[in-house]
């Protein structure tokens, strides 16, 4: 009886170190996404010339790269070639919102703020990429 005991604790024990931990780490993805967003500047997108610029970010459990087509000094498209996020959080409305905008801030997608901030650091980051080749 008291070695059941001592591993349905030890169990216990791991269950709570790994729930301290990931909650630690949702904490401190929280963290860089508003650190990261805090950042981004608006581009000036006629400094810009026509092309597709790749960027990326990820953090934690969440991740995206993605294409930015522009075109006249606009943001003409964005193409996520990869995203890791949960099954129905894939905030794809990010996307439409920062043509609509021509910027990378724009309001998050209500329940999947963290995806839809990772698609706009990844395109404020594509955005850059495309100033350097000016």
């Amino acid at each position: 009886m008291k070695k059941i005991a001592l591993i349905i604790g030890a169990i216990i024990i791991i269950i709570l170190i790994a729930g301290g931990v990931m909650l630690y780490r949702l904490a401190g993805m929280a963290h860089n996404f508003e650190k990261e967003i805090l950042q981004a500047t608006t581009v000036d997108l006629t400094k810009i010339k026509d092309g597709i610029f790749s960027g990326s970010y990820g953090n934690f459990v969440v991740s995206v790269s993605l294409e930015v087509t522009v075109k006249n000094h606009q943001i003409a498209a964005i193409v996520i070639k990869n995203q890791n996020c949960g099954k129905g959080y894939e905030a794809r409305e990010t996307i439409e919102r920062i043509i609509k905008a021509q910027s990378p801030k724009v309001d998050a997608v209500t329940g999947a703020s963290s995806s839809s901030r990772c698609i706009m650091i990844a395109v404020d980051r594509a955005l850059k990429d495309g100033l350097r080749y000016q």
